[in-house]
């Protein structure tokens, strides 16, 4: 079915009944995908519990699948078997998160900072919290001081370029964006900094466009 799709759009790729039903059978292949990587994540907790990178991968892949509630459970327990766990915290922030619960999240994280005060990741979470409920200010600040905390994170960086870009800030997005491909190349990471310059170079596009648009009387 893809491959007459694509035949057919190629003949007429005007056609809107054939981008409408071409593009659900995408979406019905990417689900059955995501649910593949949901078994490959759960799998991978089964046998490594303590492996916390997987979990973060199954909360995205569960709100991919507009299941966040899924993980919200999963974590709500986990966190009620074990209050001292600061990972639990942690993972039920990024839950509530990804199903847009930000006045939980916000509680959990609160309680989670009161155990570690300086803890990089729930700063950074405190930050996506401020950043979806109106605060950008508090949002930078926050994702500030999370990569103060840990400097060879970078997706508060990330954050920061795409909250200030939102915020019509260009030239403080395209700072945010140097930081990040400065970051891939002192290391010798070349592949990480090709899409950084892609967007950077959007944006400097953006603010050249503007520039040259006339004022109006």
């Amino acid at each position: 079915a893809k491959t007459l799709y694509e035949q057919a759009l190629h003949e007429s790729p005007d056609d809107a009944d054939l981008h409408l039903n071409y593009g659900y059978l995408l979406e019905c292949h990417a689900r059955n995908q995501l649910r593949q990587a949901v078994a490959h994540y759960e799998r991978a907790i089964e046998l490594n519990p303590s492996g916390i990178k997987a979990h973060y991968h199954l909360i995205g892949a569960r709100a991919g699948l507009r299941e966040p509630e899924i993980p919200i459970a999963l974590y709500e327990q986990r966190l009620a078997s074990a209050s001292d766990d600061l990972d639990s915290y942690r993972l039920l922030a990024a839950a509530y998160l990804a199903g847009h619960e930000h006045e939980k999240a916000r509680r959990v994280i609160e309680a989670g900072l009161a155990l570690a005060p300086d803890d990089a990741q729930l700063i950074e979470n405190r930050g996506d919290v401020r950043a979806g409920t109106g605060d950008p200010e508090g949002a930078l600040a926050d994702w500030r001081r999370s990569r103060e905390l840990e400097p060879e994170t970078l997706s508060s960086v990330y954050s920061s370029a795409f909250l200030l870009e939102r915020e019509g800030r260009l030239m403080e997005a395209m700072d945010a964006w140097h930081t990040i491909i400065d970051w891939a190349e002192a290391r010798g990471y070349a592949l990480d900094s090709v899409w950084p310059k892609q967007e950077l170079e959007r944006l400097r596009r953006e603010m050249a466009n503007e520039t040259s648009v006339p004022p109006t009387s």
